[in-house]
């Protein structure tokens, strides 16, 4: 397990925080303020800026976030990749709802009835490549 990096859990508030500064970064090259990440939340949370500072710093804890001291105005980008906490999240997930079996969390999925013809379409194109 040499050189294989640590897993972080991420917190549902957590994820508002993430995928702005994913979205938010990848748009304009560069880290987010916090003003900047609060009026992203607005509309959506209701936080003060308070408790998104809260959150970031329990991410930054975690790994996840990285805050850029050397100006004077903080910020922050994020240390993780987008598919790497998605990965994690859905092994997570597997492992609690489906006892590790992804067989049966992709039949439940297929089953529902909630795919559209071009995502059973992609599905199979995928399977077709493995």
């Amino acid at each position: 397990m040499r050189g294989r990096r640590k897993t972080v859990r991420i917190s549902e508030a957590e994820w508002s925080i993430m995928k702005v500064l994913w979205d938010g970064c990848e748009t304009t090259g560069r880290g987010l303020t916090l003003g900047e990440i609060a009026a992203e939340l607005s509309g959506t949370t209701g936080w003060s800026s308070t408790t998104i500072r809260t959150l970031i710093i329990r991410l930054a804890e975690k790994g996840a976030v990285e805050i850029d001291k050397s100006t004077g105005v903080y910020k922050y980008t994020p240390r993780m990749k987008k598919a790497e906490c998605v990965e994690a999240e859905v092994a997570a997930f597997v492992a609690r709802v489906f006892d590790g079996s992804e067989c049966a969390l992709m039949e439940m999925l297929a089953r529902s009835g909630k795919l559209s013809a071009e995502e059973k379409q992609n599905v199979i194109g995928i399977l077709a490549e493995l």
